[in-house]
C-alpha cells in the first residue's frame, strides 16, 4: 500500500495513523481515571462537608449547650442549644460559598419540615436503623431530573437529646411553643433518628472532567506533533539525505565521473552499504581498465 510513496512520506502516514489509532484510546482510559479522580474529590469534599456539620452539632449538644444551661437553667435558648437549628445554619453559610452542594438534615418527623424525608431519603435512614454498623451511605441518584452523588451518615440519639425530644410534657416550654407537641418526640437513647446527606450533582464531574480532558487531549497532540517533527527532521538528516547522496554519486559515477566517491558520516548500517558501493566501485573500475587492455 506504502510501496509507491517516498520514505518520508511513508513516515507521516504511518505517524497519522498511530495517532489517530492512539488519541480515542488515550482519551477513553484518560476520561475514565479523570472521572475517577473527580469522583474522589467530589466524595471528599462531601464528606468534610458532613464532618463539619457533625462536629457542629458535638460542640453545641456537649459544650455549648451545657454552659447556656448553666446560665440560663430555666430557660432553652433555640439558637444556642439546638444542635440541628445550628447544624442546619452552618450548612447554609457553607453552601453560600459552595452553592452547588446541597446539604439537608433529613428525618422522618422533623420539627422543621423543609427537613422532611422524600421517598429516597427514607430508604437512606432505614438502611441506618437496619445496620447499626454502618457509618456512610454514598452513591447516585436521579432526582428531579438531574443525577446527583449523594454522601449520607446516620444520626443516633443521646442521652441529652431527649431532654427536648423525649416526652412532649418534659420538653422545655421554648421548644414545644416554636414547633408544636407532635414532631420529633418520643425518641430512645442510641437510635438512629435522622441522617445527614449532601448531595453534588454529577455534572460538575463532567464538566471538570471534560475541561481537563480538553487540556489533556491538547497537550498530547501538541508532544506527539513535536515528536513527528523531530523524528522527521532526524530522519531526513540521518537516512534519507544520505541516501539521496548515495543515489546521486551512483549516478553520476554511472555516467563515467569514477573520480567520485561514497561518503556517509556515520558508523550505523548507510555506512555498511556505502562502503558496499565503494568496493564495487573500485572493482568496477579495475575491470573497465582490464576490459581497455
Amino acid at each position: 500500500m506504502l510501496k509507491n510513496y517516498r520514505l518520508r512520506a511513508k513516515f507521516f502516514i504511518i505517524a497519522i495513523l498511530i495517532f489517530c489509532v492512539s488519541l480515542p484510546i488515550v482519551a477513553a482510559t484518560s476520561y475514565y481515571a479523570l472521572r475517577k479522580n473527580v469522583e474522589r474529590e467530589m466524595f471528599e469534599k462531601a464528606e468534610l462537608f458532613l464532618n463539619t456539620i457533625e462536629s457542629v452539632r458535638k460542640q453545641i449538644g456537649k459544650v455549648t449547650r451545657p454552659a447556656v444551661m448553666k446560665e440560663t437553667p430555666n430557660k432553652f435558648i433555640v439558637e444556642a442549644m439546638s444542635t440541628s437549628f445550628n447544624a442546619r445554619g452552618v450548612a447554609e453559610r457553607v453552601k453560600e460559598k459552595f452553592p452547588e452542594y446541597t446539604f439537608r438534615h433529613i428525618s422522618m418527623n422533623p420539627r422543621y419540615l423543609p427537613n422532611k424525608a422524600d421517598a429516597f431519603e427514607e430508604g437512606v435512614i432505614r438502611s441506618f436503623q437496619a445496620d447499626r454498623a454502618m457509618t456512610e451511605n454514598a452513591g447516585f441518584v436521579s432526582r428531579d431530573g438531574y443525577e446527583y452523588f449523594y454522601v449520607a451518615k446516620p444520626v443516633a440519639s443521646e442521652v441529652s437529646c431527649l431532654q427536648c425530644h423525649g416526652a412532649p410534657d418534659m420538653a422545655p416550654k421554648e421548644v414545644v411553643a416554636r414547633y408544636g407537641d407532635t414532631a420529633a418526640f418520643g425518641w430512645q437513647a442510641n437510635e438512629v433518628v435522622a441522617a445527614l446527606i449532601a448531595y453534588v450533582p454529577t455534572r460538575l464531574a463532567t464538566e471538570s472532567t471534560m475541561r481537563a480532558l480538553i487540556v489533556f487531549g491538547s497537550l498530547y497532540s501538541g508532544l506527539f506533533l513535536f515528536l513527528v517533527f523531530v523524528i522527521d527532521m532526524v530522519v531526513a538528516r540521518s537516512i534519507v539525505k544520505p541516501i539521496s547522496n548515495l543515489a546521486e554519486t551512483a549516478n553520476n559515477i554511472s555516467k563515467g565521473h569514477m573520480d567520485m566517491e561514497f561518503k556517509v558520516d556515520s558508523n550505523d548500517e548507510l555506512k555498511v552499504l556505502s562502503d558496499a558501493f565503494e568496493r564495487m566501485k573500485t572493482s568496477l573500475n579495475k575491470a573497465m581498465q582490464m576490459l581497455k587492455k
